[in-house]
């Protein structure tokens, strides 16, 4: 068992003895608590269970413990199974993501068309733009703007919007540090200007964009490897992956709401570098994930470290898991801006 068994009554009576009495006695507990010798007996071992009764070294006496140190030690071993959960599920995903990479590419190979260069791939995303009906879910990790054909159809940047039809929901997802970069914040500000919806999040890990939950486009950097998918099954997974990221993310306003997005955003960039190093994740790599630079990542763990009092990041993460992320969002430091 992860816990001792639960506090009864009876070892309420026998803790608050003890601490007014300064050991375990059994004769007197008994005479003044009129308990019988084993329900004395069951509360003192539950008790010692929860490390709220500890045995002296030199064996002498039982005594009272604080009960805030007693819980910290007694939960240890459910955090830490909490944790290996945690970490077995992320792998979990990870690697059932990777299969998902492999069934596109070598799956039923007439639910998927390649796109072999970038002229491909903006004309497929006009063409499923323009016979969407209902939504648009597009997540665009990295630095690079939203592709040009894209964003003609959805919001029409240059030109009346000739692309999707009204009444077509649209959603875009970028990494936070995105909102730093001029060009973004331009396009984004033209989005909502269209209704389209924007937000950002630490972590995006494809470029991709889903039609009306039927089809999607998968966009390779280089667009050699970008394949157009109608697997029902592989656009569904692609869809909920975006939903989910889209809870977590951040509302971004473009231009207009620059002034006060800093905050926030440096507080959920902080929360995705912490989760991140409790995995036991690389700076270099968790630099990479979140799109940001490795100075900047050394930056917010050290901070951590220090608004831990701790040591060592063995003993940060032991901290964090203790503790919880809440200290991060009330910190009175000073974080704005620092993202990049």
């Amino acid at each position: 068992m992860l816990l001792p068994p639960r506090l009864e009554e009876h070892a309420y009576q026998v803790y608050d003895w003890v601490l007014e009495n300064r050991q375990v006695d059994y004769p007197a507990m008994a005479t003044a608590l009129g308990l019988s010798p084993s329900e004395l007996r069951d509360a003192v071992e539950t008790l010692v269970d929860w490390r709220l009764l500890r045995e002296l070294p030199d064996r002498s006496a039982i005594v009272a413990a604080r009960p805030d140190a007693a819980l910290a030690e007694a939960m240890l071993p459910l955090e830490n199974a909490i944790t290996r959960y945690r970490l077995e599920v992320s792998r979990t995903r990870d690697e059932f993501d990777r299969l998902m990479s492999i069934y596109l590419v070598a799956g039923d190979q007439s639910a998927t068309e390649p796109l072999s260069c970038a002229d491909d791939v903006d004309d497929a995303l006009s063409d499923l733009a323009a016979s969407c009906t209902r939504e648009v879910l597009v997540a665009n990790p990295g630095k690079d703007p939203v592709p040009r054909a894209l964003r003609q159809a959805l919001w029409g940047e240059t030109r009346p919007r000739d692309g999707v039809h009204d009444g077509v929901r649209v959603r875009v997802l970028y990494q936070h540090p995105a909102r730093l970069d001029a060009t973004t914040r331009a396009h984004t500000s033209a989005a909502r200007r269209a209704a389209a919806e924007v937000r950002t999040v630490g972590e995006l890990h494809d470029r991709i964009v889903v039609f009306d939950r039927q089809v999607a486009v998968l966009i390779d950097d280089g667009a050699q490897g970008s394949v157009v998918v109608r697997e029902t099954s592989v656009v569904d997974f692609l869809a909920r992956a975006f939903d989910r990221s889209w809870e977590q993310g951040l509302d971004f306003a473009g231009e207009a709401g620059r002034q006060h997005e800093a905050r926030e955003l440096a507080d959920s960039v902080q929360q995705d570098i912490v989760r991140l190093l409790v995995q036991g994740i690389r700076d270099e790599e968790i630099a990479r994930r979140l799109d940001i630079s490795v100075r900047t990542c050394r930056r917010h763990i050290a901070k951590v470290m220090e608004r831990l009092g701790s040591e060592s990041r063995f003993q940060a993460g032991y901290l964090l898991r203790k503790r919880g992320w809440e200290f991060l969002i009330t910190s009175s430091d000073d974080r704005t801006g620092d993202v990049r």
